[in-house]
């Protein structure tokens, strides 16, 4: 009797063995479905609003837009937006523009603005605000290559990591090569758009 017991136990054993690994992988094939879809379908948002962003550019003259104008955010969550950017050198070849983001003021006037809400760009090789944070809210590209009449789409991350619940309004500013350098040879930077925005927080 406890040679058919031990022996029934250990079938019982490999069956549920074989059912957990069995579950085990279908779980697995779906989280990968599951994931895909999700790559998939970002890509295809981002190909459109790029898309977007273009024809907004040559529709307006203008030479900065914004996927959004009004961002809201919450503390710890990340949030994505896209900045377009029209070249205008006048020269065949690759131009270097650098992005910067600056805090204004908030809504609240009780709160204030902090160095860790800007995104400084270097302009002619010093600060342009003459502090240097070293965590901010936002990480984007800091140098840019844009050819002449080309439309530059490139994402950037808001991430608040703390900060006073308020509505912010920032500066967002764009700084072109003085010398219609690539980034590898930009030389110095002159102011070339500024544009405002802002971030709801809650």
């Amino acid at each position: 009797m406890n040679k058919k017991a031990a022996l029934e136990i250990s079938i019982n054993a490999i069956v549920v063995l074989i059912l957990a690994i069995t579950i085990l992988g279908l779980g697995l094939g779906f989280i990968k479905s599951q994931f895909g879809a999700v790559s998939e379908q970002f890509g295809a948002v981002s190909a459109e609003i790029k898309s977007s962003l273009i024809e907004k550019i040559k529709e307006s003259g203008e030479l900065l837009v914004f996927n959004r104008a009004e961002i809201e955010a919450k503390v710890g969550k990340p949030e994505t937006i896209y900045v377009g950017i029209k070249g205008t050198s006048g020269e065949a070849g690759s131009v270097c523009f650098r992005m910067a983001t600056k805090c204004l003021r908030p809504l609240n006037p009780d709160n204030r603005c902090t160095e860790t809400m800007d995104r400084n760009a270097l302009v002619g090789g010093k600060d342009d605000t003459s502090t240097t944070p070293v965590e901010t809210w936002f990480k984007m590209f800091e140098e840019v290559d844009i050819k002449n009449n080309d439309v530059g789409v490139f994402p950037i991350t808001l991430q608040i990591a703390k900060a006073l619940p308020d509505t912010y309004l920032l500066e967002f500013n764009v700084y072109k090569s003085a010398t219609n350098g690539n980034c590898e040879n930009p030389g110095d930077f002159t102011i070339y758009q500024s544009k405002q925005f802002f971030i709801k927080l809650t």
